[in-house]
């Protein structure tokens, strides 16, 4: 029977040791830690993921707080967001602001971990950020220095590197419209402001994002000046200029869309006309005017509801074979209020070149219309050509004089010339869909 008792307890004093083996090696690795923590010190650890959220995106982030000391308690955490990133939610927290989240009563025991949990838009540049992490006995953070924790001097830099690239996009496109007049996402005006959205690193919009939006202007074919608001923070992701106008005419300007950070956007080409009109009835009419010739047109075939006059001296250069350029171009069309030229449009013109341009050159009857247009055209012969405006090619050519039976009928085509008291020579001419002329 002694023999008996004594094997029954060595049985239990083996099972009690190989349990306590156990424990010491799933503890190993946290001791291990721990003895990085300087004396006296109270230390805890902390991991965030994911470690590489899409840039501009609204991403939740995990962070893993371990208590390492012993025997307090860690009571507080406020997490702090890298530059550029923006806190937008906390779920459990105590309070958040867009830089910092605070988490209150965690009552954290020695070697017990716990997730906290914070939703932040990850920053549009590239490169690793750093998290800021601070830790209290304290329920309330709060306290003198005694109460604080220190992470662990061991513990792996809190990094978070944006993947992708943020990029801008115009979602409201600007429109042509009139010198001076507020550019909008239709035809002289009419339309809603000119918008501009941040999209994330994958391409979906950032509706968190509240960055600063700059425009400019990027193509400038009649060497004006952008004036409005210039620089709009975003509002969920979404820049809206209300207000901007440009102070000369012009075919082919662009904007172009800007933010640090972010990479950049340009717009959809638009045209400034010295005038644009909502023609109404059964004729439209309209001119403009620089320092060599006036233009004038009417339209003459009949006009659908809701079409634009648009008329303006051209800032862009063509020619044709044979032919020495006196005027500036004109240009005229008839547009819907997306800014489409319409190519039924018919035209019965004048273009009159002042004085000053002709003087010294030959009478009336020998000037020429040299014209671009965007349909082909019978040209005078050995004078055909194209080029390119605004991205679009565009025929050319020296018009030639209509018939006298039906001369609409055979336009484009240059009907008389002549000369006015003031010395002025006056061309007549008809057109059709979306051109340009000089003299």
């Amino acid at each position: 029977m002694p023999r008996a008792g004594f094997s029954v307890g060595r049985i239990s004093f083996l099972v009690l040791a190989a349990s306590m083996l156990c424990v010491g090696m799933l503890a190993a690795p946290a001791a291990a830690l721990t003895s990085t923590c300087p004396s006296g010190a109270k230390c805890f650890t902390a991991n965030v993921s994911p470690s590489s959220p899409t840039a501009g995106a609204n991403t939740s982030f995990a962070f893993t707080i371990m208590n390492e000391a012993s025997p307090q308690m860690l009571g507080s955490v406020q997490i702090s967001a890298p530059a550029g990133f923006v806190i937008t939610g906390a779920p459990g927290a105590t309070s958040f602001t867009s830089s910092s989240a605070l988490f209150t009563n965690l009552n954290l025991a020695s070697m017990a971990s716990t997730v906290l949990t914070v939703t932040a838009s990850a920053a549009c540049s590239s490169g690793s950020s750093q998290w800021g992490i601070g830790a209290k006995q304290s329920n309330d953070f709060n306290g003198p220095p005694g109460n604080n924790f220190q992470l662990d001097p061991a513990n792996p830099p809190l990094s978070s590197t944006p993947t992708g690239s943020c990029s801008l996009k115009f979602t409201g496109e600007p429109n042509d419209t009139a010198v001076g007049k507020v550019i909008t996402t239709t035809v002289g005006s009419q339309g809603d402001p000119v918008t501009v959205e941040v999209l994330d690193g994958s391409g979906n919009p950032d509706t968190s994002s509240s960055a600063a939006v700059t425009i400019a202007i990027g193509t400038n074919p009649g060497s004006g000046s952008l004036s409005g608001t210039t620089t709009v923070n975003a509002n969920r992701g979404v820049a809206s200029f209300s207000d901007l106008s440009i102070n000369a005419s012009g075919t082919g300007y662009t904007l172009v869309a800007a933010s640090p950070g972010i990479t950049s956007v340009t717009s959809d080409p638009f045209n400034i006309s010295s005038t644009i009109e909502p023609c109404t009835g059964t004729s439209c009419s309209g001119s403009a005017s620089s320092k060599t010739i006036t233009g004038t047109v009417v339209v003459t075939s009949p006009i659908p509801p809701g079409e634009f006059l648009a008329t303006g001296i051209g800032a862009f250069a063509y020619s044709c074979p044979g032919y020495s350029t006196v005027s500036d171009p004109f240009s005229f069309d008839l547009v819907t209020s997306d800014g489409t030229p319409d190519p039924k449009a018919q035209f019965k013109g004048t273009l009159r070149i002042f004085k000053s341009a002709v003087s010294g050159h030959p009478g009336a009857s020998s000037w020429e219309l040299c014209y671009a247009s965007q349909q082909q055209f019978a040209a005078v012969p050995g004078t055909s050509g194209t080029t390119t405006i605004d991205g679009v090619t565009y025929y050319t050519g020296l018009l030639p004089d209509c018939p006298n039976t039906n001369p609409q009928g055979s336009a484009p085509c240059v009907q008389a010339r002549n000369k006015n008291n003031a010395g002025d020579v006056i061309i007549t001419f008809f057109a059709t869909g979306d051109p340009v002329v000089k003299g």
